[in-house]
């Protein structure tokens, strides 16, 4: 399609809302940590229209043919290629207020705007960034070589405005609508750690319009709309259920209830504040927390400390390993009737096909087996080659409630005992932070291309989940202490989908 007969431009502004932590790397580490994020010309976290236009059109991809994709988003191809026709926007960040900063804050106007208390918090993270520390487990329980990194983000809850502009030959584009969808589609992931319960966006508002720029009237009305992203005049509300239903695969959602104690990751603060603590000293391990941003009817935020973190990668890596665990029992793999140099192939949970299937691998890791159909095109077998998982693990945030901490949050001592004396070692006390019996929302997005994974997989899997929930596979830290056991509560739907897979329980 020629651009130059596209007489009519839709538009569309919207506010992307992190359910999650989001991470948009720069590209490179800066010196000091290895994933610093990406900021705008006032040291503000934002979205790059790169970003969200390689995302939107790979998910576009995933539901048409590549001709289709070419014809929207533009390629090239040697001397061939075509623009694309939509034109998106960088997103950027919202005060507290909900509204979105733009252009370059300057003179006192500017440093007044900065001390925003939702913005002032952002801009002090280029100095003290909020960092979320990752480390790859072997099979044994202990880190890989090489697999502990950092990853720099921006707390869940911030708010982003946005547009994008579509176009097109006539007012009734069929793509448009098909377009704003993928906007609300829940595989939308923006950033780094998608597969580890990073980047998830949801779409709080949504406005758009179409502009037949041959008509005086519309070319009126487009030369009267704002620049200002907060402000929507000329543009109607999309009615977002009449958007076309996009191909998610399935949503898992669990509820895991805590059978007595847990404490997932390391945190550096008590959920305790300082008061609470003057009478003891901070306990030596804590849970890992983190602050989120939380919105009120009236469209004001507020940044709230109270919320004790379940990252997404602390329950796919136990999941992913129990999946290898799984899926050796039901092909018959057993160590003990293995030579010693087939059993170091199966090494590491990250060799096993069922995992690759599910999970992913990189290309920077070569398995020691050789690459199955699934894992590369066959013109690629014998190089290296790496593909993103097709199962989504949310974050989860645990709300503490202040009038009820002493209830939600327990303190144990632990010490060591002399075998021979029968007394504590020396310097071998120490003090452990835990939550009690406080629930854990679960959510897992299946991807559509899980329904063609080999159903051996897809078994492994419904079983480790199955573990999961009657208390077999414990998650954080504890579990040889009976810490980390939950018994979890799948919905309606998620009960159908491990039946399907045929697992079951009471």
């Amino acid at each position: 399609m020629n651009r130059l007969d596209c007489a009519v431009v839709h538009i569309a502004r919207f506010t992307f809302q992190a359910r999650s932590a989001l991470s948009i790397g720069t590209g490179g580490a800066d010196g000091v940590f290895d994933h610093p994020i990406v900021r705008d010309a006032n040291g503000l976290p934002c979205i790059p229209g790169t970003s969200l236009a390689g995302v939107l059109r790979h998910l576009w991809r995933q539901d048409h043919d590549l001709a289709s994709t070419n014809a929207l988003f533009g390629f090239q191809q040697g001397q061939d290629g075509a623009g694309s026709r939509l034109e998106v926007a960088t997103a950027v960040l919202q005060d507290s207020q909900g509204h979105p900063v733009q252009g370059l804050l300057l003179g006192a106007a500017g440093e007044y705007r900065l001390r925003d208390p939702v913005l002032g918090p952002a801009l002090t993270t280029r100095e003290d960034p909020n960092i979320r520390d990752r480390v790859r487990l072997s099979h044994r329980g202990v880190a890989q070589d090489t697999g502990k990194f950092d990853r720099g983000l921006l707390l869940a809850g911030y708010r982003f405005s946005g547009e994008i502009r579509l176009w097109s030959p006539t007012t009734d584009d069929p793509d448009w609508p098909q377009v704003l969808a993928l906007l609300s589609d829940p595989r939308m992931r923006l950033g780094g750690g998608t597969r580890a319960g990073l980047g998830a966006m949801a779409l709080p508002q949504l406005s758009a319009g179409s502009f037949d720029l041959r008509q005086a009237a519309d070319r009126t009305l487009f030369a009267a709309l704002s620049t200002d992203l907060s402000l929507t005049q000329g543009l109607t509300h999309f009615p977002m259920a009449s958007s076309p239903a996009p191909a998610v695969g399935d949503i898992l959602s669990i509820t895991l209830d805590p059978r007595d104690f847990w404490r997932i990751g390391q945190g550096s603060r008590s959920l305790r504040s300082t008061a609470q603590l003057a009478q003891g000293k901070v306990p030596d391990l804590l849970p890992k927390q983190e602050a989120v941003v939380i919105w009120d009817d009236q469209g004001h935020a507020r940044i709230s400390r109270r919320f004790a973190l379940v990252p997404g990668s602390a329950v796919k890596g136990a999941l992913a390993h129990r999946t290898a665990y799984h899926w050796n029992l039901l092909a018959g793999q057993f160590a003990e009737e293995m030579p010693a140099d087939t059993f170091a192939a199966w090494d590491k949970s990250d060799h096993c096909p069922g995992v690759r299937a599910l999970f992913g691998h990189a290309k920077d890791r070569a398995p020691h087996l050789p690459e199955t159909a699934q894992d590369s095109e066959p013109s690629d077998v014998g190089a290296p080659v790496g593909r993103a998982g097709l199962v989504l693990v949310d974050d989860a945030y645990v709300a503490i409630d202040p009038a009820r901490l002493e209830e939600q949050v327990q303190t144990l001592i632990h010490n060591s005992i002399d075998r021979f004396t029968g007394g504590v070692r020396k310097r071998m006390l120490f003090t452990e932070e835990l939550i009690y019996r406080q629930p854990i929302q679960l959510r897992i997005t299946l991807l559509p291309a899980v329904a063609q994974a080999e159903p051996r997989a897809r078994r492994a899997f419904a079983r480790a989940l199955g573990d999961l929930c009657t208390g077999r596979l414990a998650l954080g830290a504890g579990a040889t202490k009976g810490h980390g056991s939950f018994q979890g509560q799948p919905d309606e739907h998620t009960r159908a989908w491990l039946a399907a897979q045929g697992e079951t329980w009471a």
